[in-house]
């Protein structure tokens, strides 16, 4: 082999050389760069599971207040319907009182003109 030969192989072998160091440079650099970002996500996705669950804690405390709430409501609504009922059933009662007496007034008139009737 000539001696050219052996320089122009020679910057061949030192050019592939450089070439694989700079591929293994950009590998090595590509691949730190992925890990990065991976850990990005983790992260990101971390804190938006952190988010989601102090919402859902949130929530689920204005859930149990409404829930507290609206059954005091209720209750209270029951309580109306209760004093209703019985207020109903009063009037009812009176409203019937009123009525048999009124009959029995009504009767008792009916029967003093049934008697006035039969004197004239």
């Amino acid at each position: 082999m000539s001696e050219e030969n052996r320089r122009d192989n020679s910057q061949i072998m030192h050019s592939i050389g450089q070439l694989t160091g700079a591929v293994n440079a950009m590998h090595s650099g590509l691949t730190a760069r992925i890990e990065d970002i991976k850990s990005d996500i983790r992260r990101m996705e971390a804190a938006q599971s952190e988010r989601m669950d102090r919402i859902e804690d949130s929530l689920g405390n204005r859930i149990d207040g409404l829930e507290e709430s609206v059954g005091k409501r209720i209750d209270g609504l029951g309580a109306r319907v209760t004093s209703l009922e019985a207020e109903d059933k009063r009037l009812i009662e009176k409203t019937a009182k009123l009525g048999a007496l009124g009959g029995g007034v009504g009767g008792a008139l009916a029967a003093a003109a049934v008697e006035l009737v039969r004197r004239l």
